[in-house]
């Protein structure tokens, strides 16, 4: 059996995979790592990325020491911006979390202005971009000859891997400095922020073999010098291919705290509602991905507030079966925390719409549910009107995909089966041994093969609950829209 190290450089750990050729996952090791937040400032230090590597590559080396690995592919979080003096990377790593460059988008979206913006990235741009972020690092201290920056974790992974500054497309386009069509850096936008294509890392393929571990790299990570390394393609990415939605015709469904609807397109989708288009590793087709600010943060907050402590997920599966498909009228809005997708509006609110005598715990409890459905087959709408990209079915992961009757409502929402994928942790590290399979040349493309993926359970839709449902998907549409002048003065009123 041939073998690949696989590593994900995580928000708050790091997980380093050893994998089959057949996708077998033999050993995995992680580590976790803090950050460094203060208000909207979020960073975190690159050499604990480079300790956490190295701990967990020698202890996969030890547990396995006949294995020999054919290369090591990597992938981890984007739009991280992390500056190098020379050889030298002295600076935390600002993350694609940190929003305190504010009045530095501000100045650099008067510049440019928003629309052309979009036109140029096919992304909306926001004070997470880059190039606020790059501005704000750029009043604090000058950037010199020797300056150059990497845009992601596993860039700077790479970097100290092989000696080489390299960035994926999928991580380029979310930085708000390519440009989308040509798939290059701007140069209007580098030309406004003062920095040139050398100041960047090299745009390149993820599916192609970036370099080899040198002998410094080596003697600090127990790996031989001259392995094959594959920068590989960013998170988001890895797990679309991973859930098996690299292809056109597979939705890909994540249910967290967050939740999204993701799909290889043959074109981008308008980003003015909200939606994401980032490159697909094979920097041709886009990955469309529409994100909820809350999914199952929705669960959380309904069970903490009608106190369902114990064994809380099956009560909450029983309590809300008993009220049939359509809660008896009742909607609930999910916008616990504003919203990204399929709109963008951080005032906007959560809410129940159409109490009435009738309404009891069980319409209450369905009515979350439903409307986290609702939130995705509108997003699901959005990707399929913009693209014309039909879903044959939709594959489910995250810690939602347990519930089952959450499934059963969003297949029959959608009125497409929905997959259940068994162990969709493992969605991210699958698809990294897609995209250095076709760098190695175990295959031509970026389809997940077959047995790779195990799917846990189908759920099909039911027609009868489908159609309560087409009728509850207009209506819900239609709310956000006729209260968005209400969420903003009650934000002003009450200073929120």
């Amino acid at each position: 059996m041939q073998y690949l190290i696989s590593v994900d450089i995580g928000t708050t750990a790091l997980k380093s995979s050893l994998v089959g050729r057949d996708g077998t996952i033999l050993d995995a090791r992680s580590q976790e790592y803090p950050l460094i937040v203060n208000g909207p400032a979020i960073e975190q230090d690159p050499q604990l990325w480079w300790e956490a590597f190295c701990h967990t590559v020698c202890e996969l080396m030890a547990a396995h020491p006949s294995v020999q690995p054919q290369a090591l592919v990597l992938s981890g979080q984007m739009q991280d911006l992390i500056r190098i003096e020379g050889s030298t990377c002295s600076d935390p790593a600002i993350l694609y979390s940190d929003t305190r460059a504010q009045s530095e988008f501000e100045q650099f979206a008067a510049s440019m202005g928003i629309q052309e913006l979009c036109e140029i990235t096919q992304n909306h741009p926001d004070a997470s971009s880059l190039p606020a972020k790059i501005m704000l690092l750029k009043s604090r201290s000058a950037f010199t000859a020797e300056t150059s920056l990497l845009l992601g974790a596993h860039d700077y992974l790479c970097w100290r891997l092989t000696g080489r500054s390299v960035t994926d497309p999928t991580n380029a386009a979310t930085t708000g400095l390519l440009n989308y069509r040509t798939s290059c850096w701007d140069e209007q936008i580098l030309s406004v922020l003062g920095i040139t294509e050398e100041t960047l890392p090299i745009i390149e393929s993820a599916g192609s073999i970036t370099g080899e571990i040198t002998p410094e790299a080596a003697a600090s990570c127990s790996l031989p010098a001259g392995l094959p390394v594959i920068h590989g393609a960013g998170d988001a990415a890895s797990s679309t291919v991973g859930a098996g939605a690299g292809d056109a015709g597979v939705y890909s469904c994540y249910i967290g705290t967050s939740g999204w609807m993701a799909a290889t397109t043959p074109q981008p989708v308008d980003p003015s509602c909200g939606m994401f288009n980032l490159k697909h590793p094979d920097g041709a087709a886009t990955i469309a991905i529409g994100a909820m600010r809350t999914a199952g943060g929705t669960i959380s907050w309904l069970l903490d507030t009608f106190g369902i402590t114990e064994d809380k997920y099956r009560q909450l599966q029983e309590i809300a079966s008993q009220a049939a498909p359509g809660s008896s009228g009742l909607f609930f809005l999910p916008y616990l925390q504003g919203e990204r997708s399929p709109f963008m509006d951080a005032s906007a609110m959560g809410g129940y719409i159409g109490i009435s005598r009738d309404t009891g715990r069980a319409q209450m409890f369905r009515a979350v549910l439903e409307g986290i459905c609702y939130g995705l087959a509108s997003i699901y709408e959005k990707i399929e009107e913009g693209t014309g990209v039909q879903a044959t079915h939709v594959v489910a992961t995250g810690g939602g995909a347990e519930n089952l009757l959450l499934m059963e409502i969003l297949s029959s929402v959608l009125g497409i089966p929905v997959h259940i994928a068994a162990e969709s942790a493992l969605n991210g590290v699958l698809g990294s041994v897609v995209v250095a399979g076709k760098a190695l040349g175990w295959q031509d493309d970026y389809r997940l093969p077959d047995g790779y993926m195990k799917i846990e359970r189908i759920i099909m839709p039911d027609r009868e609950a489908h159609m309560v449902y087409q009728k509850g998907l207009d209506v819900f549409t239609g709310l956000y829209p006729a209260l968005r002048e209400e969420f903003h003065h009650m934000t002003t009123v009450f200073q929120r």
